[in-house]
């Protein structure tokens, strides 16, 4: 009963920052609809689902024996690509954040 509880506090643990991301991208694009808080917006939704994937479905389906090895190993290649799409949708948001704030800085510079 013990090892369940440390295991699910552990789980928690590990959903609490990209929770923590999705909010704030979703707080971000509440306020400004845009092609980077879109960006933001689907890297870390899809970061906070794969978590979940990691974390929840895929271990309680290898534990009840209902796939076989090979197929998990599948489903791992395929959430790996599905990460890698939404890490690039996140970085490429990232950077047109960055690249924005930076030439609205110049901007500002330049008027005073």
């Amino acid at each position: 009963m013990d090892s369940s509880i440390s295991g699910f506090i552990f789980i928690l643990i590990n959903i609490i920052s990209p929770f923590l991301v999705f909010i704030a991208c979703c707080y971000y694009l509440f306020k400004r609809i845009s092609a980077d808080a879109i960006l933001l917006f689907v890297g870390s939704g899809i970061s906070l689902l794969l978590t979940g994937f990691y974390s929840f479905l895929m271990p309680y389906l290898a534990r009840v024996n209902y796939l076989p090895a090979a197929e998990v190993n599948t489903y791992y290649s395929i959430a790996g690509i599905i990460g890698l799409i939404a890490g690039i949708c996140f970085g490429i948001g990232l950077f047109i954040l960055i690249n924005s704030l930076l030439n609205t800085n110049k901007m500002l510079n330049k008027k005073s």
